[in-house]
């Protein structure tokens, strides 16, 4: 009974050991994240790197107008992509630092960012960035045109 005791507290402490390294280490990279919603699951993950960054930053920092359609889809896919550092977006419908943008990009639809302007206010803002560049730069084809 004893040396089940104690294999089980090594057990414990060799996982809680590779837990915690586990998250040390991963708290210095940032994913970009490609969402399925029909498979509803992540399909490709991307380590975001610098040109990334510059790329998102430029078109976040130009969008005008406020999304006409309904950006709630369930096709196409979902693109999250953190901002690190946070960028100050500041233009006629946003006004916020944005730490993460989603771009929604439907089948049949027009896509869009979603963008939180506070902790719970979600905007949906039109897209004015270049889908077949993205496509490029993450490896992964996000359109079926």
């Amino acid at each position: 009974m004893i040396n089940m005791i104690k294999k089980l507290l090594v057990v414990l402490s060799l996982f809680v050991i590779f837990l915690h390294s586990t998250c040390v280490n991963a708290d210095g990279f940032k994913y970009v994240e490609i969402f399925d919603p029909k498979q509803d699951k992540v399909v490709k993950v991307v380590q975001s790197n610098p040109q990334i960054q510059d790329m998102i930053t430029g078109w976040i920092t130009n969008i005008e107008g406020l999304y006409k359609n309904n950006p709630a889809t369930d096709d196409g896919y979902v693109v999250r992509i953190p901002l690190d550092p946070n960028v100050k977006v500041k233009c006629k419908s946003l006004n916020a630092l944005v730490s993460e943008v989603y771009i929604l990009i439907p089948e049949n639809e027009p896509p869009c960012y979603l963008i939180f302007e506070d902790e719970n206010k979600l905007l949906s803002l039109p897209f004015n960035g270049d889908i077949d560049k993205l496509s490029k730069i993450l490896n992964f084809k996000l359109n079926n045109n």
